[in-house]
């Protein structure tokens, strides 16, 4: 604040309030704006996270974001998914084995990992106030397994 208040007038005590919370009003809009914008890119296709296990965050020559195969960790997972669906092993088993083969993730995550729908080329958008949660289709949709 650069301009002094005469707090004796009681006038000056509302324009001490504006000033005290015009602040905060700003950054819950931008806070709303980012929300809701990060929702419409999910309904879009568009994955708006840190990428996956297995998945690199990349962007074009454009600035157009996307996720990509990581190579060796996408091999991984891509033999972990296998092994969950074809054997007998249980899903800690296959990550102690994954780790030995060099993926670098805890066990709660590789949990969290197997049930993410990325893996499939969708992608979850929450429920939020009266939309109910669904899951769509992810742009350039091309599972690498």
């Amino acid at each position: 604040m650069e301009q002094s208040l005469d707090l004796s007038i009681p006038e000056n005590k509302m324009m001490l309030a504006i000033y005290l919370t015009s602040g905060e009003v700003e950054n819950d809009r931008r806070a709303l704006n980012v929300f809701y914008g990060m929702r419409r890119a999910k309904k879009e296709g568009r994955w708006v996270s840190t990428a996956s296990i297995g998945y690199l965050n990349r962007i074009t020559e454009l600035g157009k974001k996307y996720i990509t195969p990581d190579g060796k960790y996408s091999e991984i997972m891509k033999w972990a998914f296998e092994t969950i669906a074809d054997s007998n092993l249980t899903v800690v088993d296959v990550w102690r084995i994954a780790k030995k083969k060099g993926l670098r993730c805890g066990k709660n995550n590789f949990w969290v990992a197997i049930r993410n729908p990325v893996y499939c080329g969708l992608i979850f958008i929450p429920k939020y106030r009266d939309e109910e949660s669904r899951i769509v289709k992810g742009q350039a949709h091309a599972p690498y397994f």
